[in-house]
């Protein structure tokens, strides 16, 4: 049986003990007597839940199971055995995955990954990947709480990490998880510092830092931070191995920015977040007029630098390009952009005037007409327009601006939600949204919009892998805690979303959405009786009368109260029939289903489909039709609404940049350059000028070091000036110079590098070295 290996999807099980090791070593007949109670449990508990044990090693554990709730049930019963008497500290991960198994051994991507779940764990808790958590729809009796998405080592995407919080078992706080993600080559740039004499001068320092952002976007294979996150540390005295910890990224981007005339002074450092590293640091003395090329100078450099860090990816040969010959309307277009950004009316409008502004000056501007199709679209969606006179206006302004510059992320965006809300048509809207997304992909705006279209199509691994995204570049906004919420809720885990929609509506009580899709959650938590009543809780400005109307008569639905539901269904029949009353009209879809009248509902679809209602495309996958979904009509209504083929995957695996000859061709030109001229010894060498010596593009260097050889380049170069530094350290005729001399002749320009490298490299300190080979 050894021999025969098989591949089946699994529940993977790993546990081990907390702290065992030490107690081997202070008490080894209470480490003794812990061990056999534990692996008596496990016996027994696996016999009654249908698990494999696979393997003990020492005081952990590796288990399969058929299905995932076995396994979760296994896990809470051995959690709750083990704290009893004689407390075991346990820790136990679960994942469902692909495995290979040949009855003696298991491996695969399955059992790595619940490796580095259990890996985060406590002491006396469980944790489960999102997909085996997704196994658990409907199972009341374990409820599970979401602790966000994680950068997991030689895990490509990050993994939404569940803790089981059933009675007994216990849940780790955020501070307890810190550090024990895998950041991979993520950036966070904070907003750079005012330092001008003049405060008015903030709207420039914020929109030089929102361009280097979104230079930095362009790069594939880079995460940046959305301006969303960054921003909220703005002002806050916070040390930076917090803020990473807080945005789950390896580097952080600070600077400042100093304007006087027609000059500005711009500097930016790196720092390398888990130790605090300063490893970068510039500044640059420029005319205001050339402020376009002085955007991509930084952008680049910096992008060198973090590709210098982290290994490879491909740099275009320009991240910023010319706005506008007109300084004065780029000036005005950044004052519009500081106020659209505080979101909220009063504000809008003013951004309104600079963008007018700018585009008197620039009339051909882009960037000043999506701005301004933002404001329009913004101030039609929170009702301080006309609705559809408003879309309108944003809809023409966006074509205007794609007109003069087709790569505007804006101007998609803008016609992705003129498109769903005002064509209904879904596939346009995912079309555009999903162009947005790809030509600039930390522009939050546009990846909440493509979860939100994935979400209401009840997309749910689409959707995962979205929510995944958006909470590995924006974590801290109030609107990605609102679609964790309806993500959550759609996929009918209620007791998760209602634990988000509370986050969210804590951080802003005024966020009418929440409010309204909390209602549902709480009428499929069996909860009718908190919907009775909730709106009159509200502040009266914020509340929207057909929600509340129809909230109502939903909640009479779910108790089952004849005579109310009959009286309040008469109501909203009446008030759908109003010029006013679109809103109340989509809730008799949802009324329809709850009180069993499906011929009605799906009457209702095919007047939606005929009236172009975007309120079909929100409601068809709601929780609240479920009762809809085994007839054979919703289906097909599916199928016209959101066609699968939207959804099918096209993406092909990316050709290697070099091909096998080139490869060996361009790998002993640079060997043979570095034993000749020894560029290492030069303490400014950079992989762009490594490239030029050898004529060859830094994007192919980059990937030759990287891909073929395994080492980014500051790993690679440093190498060498290791070596460099053991042969001088032997040389008698160098034995004057001190150790840090012979490092600076070797290349190093940083004491910190050249010990932090030589200890990779040899495993020893320097003097460790000098004293072995004495």
């Amino acid at each position: 049986m050894e021999g025969k290996k098989t591949r089946q999807l699994a529940a993977v099980m790993f546990t081990d003990i907390v702290g065992y090791t030490a107690l081997m070593q202070g008490d080894e007949a209470r480490a003794i007597r812990m061990r056999e109670k534990h692996r008596e449990v496990f016996q027994e508990q696996h016999g009654l839940h249908n698990g494999n044990i696979i393997q003990y090693y020492g005081d952990g554990t590796l288990s399969i199971f058929k299905s995932a709730l076995e396994a979760v049930k296994c896990a809470i019963a051995v959690q709750k055995l083990l704290q009893e008497g004689e407390v075991i500290p346990l820790r136990i991960g679960l994942h469902m995955g692909d495995i290979v198994f040949n009855e003696t051994e298991v491996f695969g991507d399955g059992v790595n990954l619940a490796a580095r779940v259990e890996s985060m764990g406590i002491a006396g808790g469980i944790l489960l990947s999102g997909k085996l958590n997704d196994e658990l729809k409907n199972q009341t009796d374990i409820s599970t709480v979401s602790l966000g998405s994680f950068n997991l080592k030689n895990v490509e995407q990050p993994i939404e990490i569940f803790a089981v919080s059933s009675e007994g078992m216990a849940v780790p706080q955020p501070t307890e998880l810190k550090g024990k993600q895998e950041p991979g080559k993520t950036i966070a740039v904070l907003p750079f510092v005012n330092m001008s004499t003049s405060e008015e001068n903030e709207y420039f320092s914020d929109g030089i830092t929102e361009e280097i952002i979104n230079a930095l976007a362009k790069i594939n294979s880079l995460k940046v931070t959305s301006r969303t996150s960054s921003f909220f540390f703005k002002n806050k005295n916070i040390p930076i191995t917090e803020i990473a910890a807080e945005l789950g990224v390896a580097v952080v981007l600070e600077g400042s920015v100093r304007r006087a005339g027609d000059m500005v002074r711009i500097t930016a450092q790196l720092i390398q977040a888990a130790d605090d590293f300063h490893f970068w640091s510039e500044t640059w003395d420029r005319k205001l007029e050339n402020i376009f090329e002085v955007q991509d100078e930084i952008s680049l450099l910096i992008a060198d630098k973090l590709r210098e860090h982290f290994g490879h990816f491909e740099i275009e040969d320009h991240l910023v390009e010319k706005q506008t010959d007109s300084i004065a309307a780029y000036d005005d277009f950044l004052k519009g952009k500081y106020h659209y950004n505080k979101w909220n009316p009063e504000d809008a409008k003013t951004a309104m005037g600079f963008y007018e502004k700018a585009l008197e000056l620039d009339p051909s501007h882009a960037e000043s007409l999506a701005g301004l199709a933002d404001c329009y679209g913004f101030l039609a969606t929170t009702g301080f327009l006309p609705y559809v006179e408003a879309w309108e206006k944003a809809a023409t302004l966006a074509k205007k601006a794609l007109g003069i510059n087709e790569q505007s992320p804006d101007a998609y965006y803008q016609l992705a939600n003129y498109a769903f809300f005002i064509s209904c048509d879904y596939k346009e809207s995912l079309e555009l949204a999903m162009k947005a997304a790809k030509l600039q992909p930390n522009y939050i705006e546009a990846q909440h919009f493509l979860l939100f279209l994935y979400i209401i199509a009840g997309k749910k691994e689409l959707g995962r892998k979205q929510l995944e995204l958006v909470m590995s570049i924006d974590p801290l906004s109030p609107e990605t805690l609102f679609y964790n919420g309806y993500y959550h809720y759609i996929a009918e885990e209620y007791a998760t979303s209602l634990e988000y929609f509370d986050k969210c509506l804590a951080q802003n009580p005024r966020n009418i959405p929440a409010h309204s899709v909390k209602c549902y959650c709480l009428l499929k938590l069996n909860r009718p009786n908190d919907v009775l009543g909730y709106f009159e809780k509200l502040p009266p400005e914020i509340v929207v009368e057909g929600d509340k109307l129809g909230s109502t008569a939903l909640a009479y639905a779910v108790m089952g109260d004849k005579e109310n539901t009959e009286r309040y269904l008469s109501i909203l029949e009446e008030e759908a029939k109003t010029p006013e009353g679109f809103r109340a009209h989509s809730f008799l879809f949802m009324m329809y289903a709850l009180t069993g009248a499906h011929e009605k509902a799906f009457e209702w679809i095919e007047q939606s489909i005929e009236n172009n209602s975007s309120f079909l495309l929100f409601h068809f996958a709601d929780p609240l039709v479920d009762s809809l979904k085994s007839d054979l009509r919703h289906d097909k209504y599916q199928q016209l609404i959101f066609p699968k083929e939207l959804f099918e995957s096209t993406s092909k695996k990316k050709k290697a940049l070099l091909d096998e000859e080139t490869t060996e061709l361009f790998t002993k030109r640079l060997l043979a350059h570095l034993v000749e001229e020894k560029p290492y010894l030069d303490p400014f060498l950079t992989l762009r000028t490594l490239a030029e010596q050898i004529d060859i593009h830094p994007n192919q260097l980059s990937w030759l070091l990287n891909e073929n050889m395994g080492k980014n380049f500051n790993e690679f170069i440093n190498s060498y000036r290791v070596e460099e530094f053991k042969k001088l350290s032997q040389d008698p005729k160098k034995s004057h110079i001190t150790l840090m001399g012979l490092a600076y002749e070797s290349g190093f320009n940083s004491k910190t590098v050249f010990n932090t490298y030589f200890k990779k490299e040899t495993g020893l300190t320097p003097k460790q070295f000098l004293k072995s080979i004495k």
